[in-house]
């Protein structure tokens, strides 16, 4: 049913998600212009609270994004970020504490959440539009609603009005990638990579359609022979496939035995947590041979001095660059303290 049908929400009155549709019946939908309008307030009250910080705030931002070039305009650096709705919160809260007389903060801000709410609103309604595309897939519609929420706010927190394309164009994509990776990291037991996860459909839309073909089940030689694969990819293929098996799950009929009970020990031994701790204050030492960027994306993805460890989408939105760029850039650092460690000279003390 399409979610701009005034019978859509009539049906959705009864159903757990009727709060965000009494949100959408709270904002109407927006015409070109009004659209163009509250989408250049929220940019100007955006860019204004970065620039009231102008004198004071360059030590805050750098401790926020680390691994931003600073060199240049550091207004354009923060600007071209395009910091979250959180960042935004957190610098109000900061330049309130450390400027008690009256300053034009709170109407910047009041600006900001009035046109944020306005664009949220009247927009909530392609969220639904997307998410009903992606139902019994493993999570439940409100789920994937909050999902396809969040990639709303995003998309409004980077949109620029300049671009002169419509804001419900460019924030479909973001609905639609927030909702695929909260499937991806929600809907099944055990999370899997995202490219994993791509390669794993991508095989079980083939293997559909060479068992259509062949009217019947097919063995995993035949499945090699018709999709040009290896046997043993086949095999790691339908392995990932495979739904998880409880560890709690009985193996004896009075139960007194499971999976769990035959798993050996996994905890470090002294020896292991040793040489790991080792290991862990060699490659702290190597990190002078790396150049900024490098040493960067090292310390956030093995959580060395920031206390946990980085995803790549976490490190690529710090730096501005893409995920594949920050693969890239840490296997050339990996490169690097590998020669460096090879050097006859490596082990000594520094």
């Amino acid at each position: 049913m399409n979610a701009h049908n005034p019978a859509w929400f009539a049906a959705a009155a009864d159903a757990e998600y009727n709060s965000y549709a009494e949100w959408s019946r709270r904002h109407p939908l927006l015409t070109a212009e009004q659209e163009r309008a509250w989408l250049q307030q929220h940019q100007d009250a955006s860019l204004a609270l970065i620039r009231l910080t102008q004198g004071i705030g360059k030590t805050w931002w750098q401790q926020r994004y680390p691994g931003l070039d600073w060199q240049q305009d550091w207004i354009k650096t923060i600007w071209d970020k395009r910091p979250n709705h959180a960042d935004m919160y957190a610098l109000r809260l900061w330049y309130l504490d450390l400027n008690s007389a009256p300053t034009m903060l709170p109407r910047l801000w009041r600006r900001l959440l009035q046109a944020r709410e306005v664009l949220l609103g009247s927009n909530i309604r392609l969220v639904f539009s997307v998410a009903h595309q992606h139902v019994n897939q493993g999570l439940e519609l409100t789920d994937l609603v909050q999902e396809g929420q969040l990639g709303l706010m995003r998309a409004l927190e980077k949109f620029d009005v300049q671009q002169g394309t419509r804001f419900s164009t460019y924030s479909h994509y973001w609905i639609q990638q927030f909702i695929r990776l909260g499937l991806k990291n929600q809907a099944a037991l055990i999370r899997k990579p995202t490219n994993v996860v791509d390669d794993v459909k991508r095989f079980q839309r083939q293997l559909v359609m060479a068992q259509q073909s062949a009217g019947k089940p097919v063995s995993v030689a035949a499945i090699s022979k018709e999709l040009k694969m290896d046997e043993a990819k086949v095999r790691h293929f339908l392995e990932l496939g495979l739904s998880p098996l409880s560890l709690d799950a009985p193996l004896s009929d009075d139960g007194s035995e499971s999976w769990a009970s035959h798993l050996e020990a996994t905890d470090l031994t002294t020896y292991e947590a040793t040489e790991q701790s080792e290991v862990i204050d060699r490659i702290r030492q190597s990190l002078g041979v790396l150049g900024h960027r490098e040493k960067v994306i090292v310390a956030l993805r093995y959580g060395i001095q920031h206390g946990r460890e980085y995803g790549y989408r976490e490190i690529a939105d710090q730096l501005g660059v893409s995920r594949e760029r920050v693969r890239q850039l840490e296997k050339e650092a990996l490169n690097k303290l590998r020669m460096h460690w090879n050097r006859p000279d490596a082990m000594a003390a520094p």
